[in-house]
Formats: C-alpha cells, structure tokens, sequence
C-alpha cells in the first residue's frame, strides 16, 4: 500500500535520479485543458485565432498528496502588424516536492495563406528556465551522505536556455499543429564534479495536435480535440477529447488520457464558460491507475480575456481554439 511517507520517498528517489543519472524519459508538465493552451506547446498556435488573448492557468495534480505537482501559468499571444506576423509570451512556474521550477518562452510565428480558407503558419521559440531544489527543506532525508549530487543543507540553482519551432495548419474549421519546443538536450544536473557522477538531460520532445469544430443543428457544435506526446525511452501519451459547445457560450466535454499501469491515466471532465470575451474553464481528473486509491484527483482551472470588440467575432471557429 503507498501513503504519503512512500508518496515522499517516492519524490525524493525521482530527485535523486534527476541529480545523478541521465533523465531521457523526463515528460513536461501536462495540461488537461490543452485545447485551450496550445502556445505551451506550440509557438506557431502564436497568433492564430486572428486576436490577442490573456490566459491564466493554475493546476494542482493528485490533490490530497504531500509535495504533489502544482503549476502556475501565465501566457499571451497576438498578433504584430497583422494576422500574418505574430508573437507569444508564455511565463509558468512548476513545483514538486522540494523542486521549483521558472519557464518563460518567447515565440514568433508567420503566416502563410494557402488559401481562402486555409492557411500554415510557421513559429519558432527561445526560452529560459530556472530550477532549484531546496535540501534546507527539513522534509528531506539524506540516505547517502557521500553522494556528490546532493548538496545538504543548501538550496541550488540551475539555468538553462533552449529554442524550439512548430507549425500549425488551419482548413476551414480544422487544425494540425506538430511541434518540438525544445530542441537542445541542456545538461541539467547539479552535480559540482562532472566526473564523479552523470548529470540529468533534457530530451527534445514531440508534440502533434489537431481539432475540428463540426455543426449539429442551430445551437450545437461537436468539438473533438487530440494531442500526442513523444520523448525517447519515455512512454507514448496520448490525450483524447470530444466536447459538445451549446450556443457559443457554454462548452462541455469529456478526455481519456493513455498511460498509467491499467486502463489508462485518467478520465477528465472539462468545461468552459464564454461570457463575450472572457472564458473561465474548469477540469477534474479522475485517476486511472493504482494512484487513484491515494489521491482525490487532480484539478485544473483557467481565466481567458479576449481583446476583441464585438461579440459578433464569436461566429468565427478561431474564437473556440
């Protein structure tokens, strides 16, 4: 049976794998809401829904566990001079146990237009991380006392910075985005002596999304999303939406996450509430695999303001990715 002492035990030995070993299978921070925040993984999405936009995100993982996974996220996007030339700002915060974690991302993407109702637009991204681990943190134990990679009873830092691209197609009321948004495999570790121990490494990794808005009827329109993770020696993630939008304001929506050591990772419940220009969005994740006996899920939430003047901009499907 796992409790909260293992949970930490846990966190600390993924810690002590960070310090001392080469971290292939590291995934990022997931979203559950990722149709709504695709600039995160994509810095061609920059831009593209033809308006700037505000969003902020807070996600809080396996609620009920001790040092458990919780992020901060803030991110803006429009456009430059005109649709075709556009820009994003992404800054989040991430921590877990005695891990913090900074990430701040500047994007650029131009647009091609293919045609009347399509278009490609190209993005790149350079980006900038800072990650401490507090060993001052009285919650931690030191089993190894010799172990170069741990540096007791001091906090420490590392920055690193990497660069990204990404592109992402619009067809009438569809989209494909395939990105990597970080390239360079950064050395990550905190071992003072390279010689005495491996250090962690950042891997490239892979994403491909796409989405449709489909009509059914004078009120409702079906919405099904998908979004595919890759990193080498990490397994394959897959996220699987269908929502339903009522009325241009209310959308509501269920996902299957892959993963887990079952049926899958989770099963999420999502909405989303468009009130003219400001959208407020809500998920619960509901824990598939042998952790949901020692944990109350995982929620997420999220604030979006859209600069646009009239609430007639709604019509355009843009509006609802």
């Amino acid at each position: 049976m796992f409790d909260k002492a293992f949970f930490r035990g846990l966190l600390m030995g993924a810690l002590g794998l960070l310090a001392t070993t080469s971290l292939f299978a590291q995934q990022q921070s997931q979203y559950t809401q990722f149709m709504y925040n695709q600039l995160t993984v994509n810095p061609a999405y920059a831009g593209s829904r033809g308006m700037a936009s505000l969003m902020a995100l807070y996600r809080n993982q396996w609620l009920g566990f001790d040092g458990s996974p919780e992020t901060k996220l803030l991110s803006f996007n429009a456009p430059i001079f005109d649709y075709n030339v556009c820009f994003g700002l992404t800054i989040s915060n991430h921590t877990i146990g005695v891990m913090d974690s900074w990430y701040a991302a500047m994007a650029y993407s131009y647009n091609i237009q293919l045609g009347e109702e399509s278009s490609l637009r190209i993005g790149i991204q350079g980006n900038i991380r800072a990650l401490a681990i507090d060993f001052t943190d009285p919650s931690v134990v030191i089993r190894q006392t010799d172990d170069a990679s741990v540096l007791e009873n001091q906090s420490t830092n590392n920055y690193s910075g990497n660069f990204g691209a990404g592109a992402y197609l619009t067809v009438k009321n569809f989209y494909l985005g395939l990105s990597a948004p970080y390239i360079y495999p950064n050395e990550i570790g905190f071992n003072p002596d390279a010689q005495l121990t491996r250090i962690a490494q950042e891997s490239p990794h892979f994403y491909a999304m796409a989405g449709t808005l489909i009509p059914m009827g004078a009120n409702f329109r079906l919405k099904p999303a998908v979004l595919a993770k890759y990193v080498a020696n990490a397994p394959f993630d897959l996220d699987v939406n269908l929502s339903v939008v009522y009325n241009l304001v209310l959308t509501a929506g269920v996902s299957y996450r892959l993963g887990g050591d079952g049926m899958g990772d989770s099963i999420d419940l999502l909405a989303l509430y468009q009130f003219r220009n400001i959208a407020l969005g809500i998920a619960y994740d509901y824990n598939l695999s042998d952790l949901r006996q020692h944990n109350s899920g995982s929620l997420e939430a999220l604030v979006r303001f859209d600069f646009v003047k009239e609430q007639a901009d709604m019509a355009n499907p843009r509006f609802f990715f």
